[in-house]
């Protein structure tokens, strides 16, 4: 199975305008605007690991981490976020 990611566009982020000012969400150096736009519910959860991967240095450390077990998320959500984080990485280069 194929994951197609997305960038965080106004289009993408429109339907979480109650929560967020979307411009300034997409100005965002974070990963928040980035799990959102590509399917993940804005919870506790979410904001839990966009926290931890913005502070990790590494893909090993949010893998690794104390705070989140990320081997315990479904195959299909560890792939998303896996390839959500490279995409990222990928487009600050």
């Amino acid at each position: 199975m194929t994951t197609t990611i997305v960038h965080p566009s106004i289009e993408n982020l429109q339907q979480f305008s109650d929560s967020f000012d979307i411009e300034k969400l997409l100005q965002s150096e974070g990963i928040l605007p980035w799990l959102l736009a590509n399917g993940w519910n804005y919870d506790d959860e979410s904001c839990l690991i966009a926290n931890i991967v913005d502070e990790s240095t590494s893909l090993d450390e949010v893998w690794e981490s104390d705070e989140f077990d990320f081997k315990a998320l479904p195959d299909e959500l560890k792939e998303k976020l896996n390839q959500i984080m490279r995409e990222k990485l990928s487009s600050q280069i």
